[in-house]
């Protein structure tokens, strides 16, 4: 299996997985953050492979990208927090 061409760099097959990982860590963590705590052992679990997958992102010269995914997130993040104060702010 040859390199993946994304744009104008090629990136070879394992390179290409950790920035998907990294975007499906970050929707977990939405997901759970709407049914547990936030000191859940989950969300911390999940923290921590999102904190590693975007150290590895760095290592396998993804960091550009993995940046953006966390640059959406977090504005999504804002976006969502803004909705539920304007809702009368929903609990857990």
């Amino acid at each position: 299996m040859g390199p993946i061409v994304a744009g104008e760099t090629d990136v070879s097959p394992i390179a290409a997985i950790f920035p998907r990982r990294l975007a499906r860590l970050l929707r977990q963590e939405a997901f759970w953050e709407a049914r547990v705590g936030a000191d859940d052992w989950r969300l911390r679990l999940i923290r921590k492979a999102i904190y590693s997958t975007y150290c590895d992102c760095l290592a396998l010269g993804r960091a550009d990208e993995a940046r953006s995914l966390l640059r959406q997130w977090r504005r999504a993040r804002g976006s969502l927090a803004c909705l539920s104060e304007a809702r009368g702010g929903a609990g857990r």
